[in-house]
Parts: structure tokens; sequence; C-alpha cells
């Protein structure tokens, strides 16, 4: 009786409702699966033996009724010589023969329907363990999925954190860099206007340096120097 509930179990079994009730699915789903392989193995064991006994009544069944068309051939020649003993001595072994055939018929027929039966739970356990190794590889697969797209948002959201600092930095830098041109800036104008006053009153308005270079225009061009 507890394979028969086991296997009736297992066929009516609602995955999807297991897979929702517990923590777990794919531990569930793995355990159900080991589960189900063993009750098959179970379930496969005494179904041949079934399938086997079956075998031996229908075996002995095709004797019995052997024996009783023998005796009925040995009658109705004792009948057609004229030996009414004799034809009644191999009646009566009929009729023994009549009655263990028609108890082999009922136990042929009843070995075939369990042997049917439990042929049929079989596959549909079978088809039950295809199912959920199914669901199972799907679970897995679409775990492994959402681990990597969990890891891809961490990843991203690290990475928005990073660019989000650099961007800061770069705001800093900027702000220091300004903040030192303008303070260049002020420098070179207050420098400039001083120096250009005084240069002008020295030199009449040329530097030194256009004077050696009008000094080495007239050289080159072989004018007085």
């Amino acid at each position: 009786m507890g394979l028969f509930r086991r296997v009736s179990d297992i066929i009516s079994a609602n995955l999807n409702d297991m897979m929702e009730r517990y923590e777990d699915p794919e531990k569930m789903l793995r355990q159900a699966v080991r589960e189900m392989e063993e009750a098959i193995a179970v379930a496969r064991k005494e179904t041949a033996q079934a399938m086997a006994s079956g075998k031996l009544v229908a075996k002995g069944l095709a004797d019995h009724e052997r024996q009783d068309r023998d005796w009925q051939e040995r009658a109705e020649k004792a009948v057609r010589a004229g030996d009414d003993g004799l034809a009644r001595k191999a009646l009566a072994r009929k009729q023994e023969y009549d009655k263990m055939v028609a108890a082999l018929r009922d136990e042929a027929t009843a070995a075939e329907e369990a042997g049917r039966l439990l042929r049929r739970q079989l596959e549909a356990m079978e088809a039950k363990l295809a199912e959920a190794k199914r669901r199972l590889g799907t679970y897995v697969a679409r775990q492994k999925a959402a681990q990597v797209r969990a890891r891809y948002r961490l990843a991203a959201g690290t990475a928005r954190l990073d660019q989000g600092a650099f961007e800061k930095f770069d705001r800093l830098r900027e702000k220091v860099e300004r903040a030192e041109a303008e303070a260049e800036a002020l420098r070179e104008l207050n420098g400039d206007g001083a120096a250009g006053a005084g240069a002008e009153s020295d030199t009449g308005g040329a530097g030194p340096s256009v004077d050696a270079e009008l000094a080495a225009l007239k050289k080159k061009l072989g004018g007085p120097s």
C-alpha cells in the first residue's frame, strides 16, 4: 500500500504549487527527483514481478487447456470405439481440467490487468520524473541568469558611484585651476603696467632687443651700422 500511495502522490503532484510553498525550490526539486527515482526503481521491480507472474499463469493456463483438449479427444475416441467406461474416465479427468482452466483464466485476467495498471503507473511516474527534471533544469538556468543579472546591476551601480566620484573630482579640479588662472592673470595685469611705463621712459619706446635686431639687419643688408 505504501508504494501505491507514493505512486499516487508522485503522479498527482503539482510541481508549480510545490515550488511556491518552499523557500528553496531548487533543493525541493532535487529532493523530489531523488524520491521519484527511488519510487520508480521499486515500481519497476514490482511491475516486472507482476508481469513475470502473469506470464507464468498464462503458461500454466495454456498447459491445462492443452490437457483439457487431450482428455476431450480421448473421451471422443472411446465413444467411437464403444468403450463407455474409458470414455467416462476421460470425461472425469476433463472436468477436473475444466475447473482448473476456469480458475487459471480468472487468475490470468487479474494478472494481466494488474500488469497493465502497474505499467501505466510506471509510465506516468517516468513522465512526471522527466517533467521534474525539466523543471529543475529550467529553474537552475533561471536562477543562474538572475544571479548574473544581479551581479551586473551591482557592477553597474558601483560604476555609477565611481563615475560620480570622478565627476566630483573633475569639478573641484576645474575650480582650482580657474582660481589659479585668475590669480595669474591679476599678477600679469599688475606687473605689465609698471614694467611698460619704465621701459618707455628709459628707451624712448624701443627696448634693447629692437636695437640688436636693427644692427643685425643692417649687417645682413651691408649697410652702415
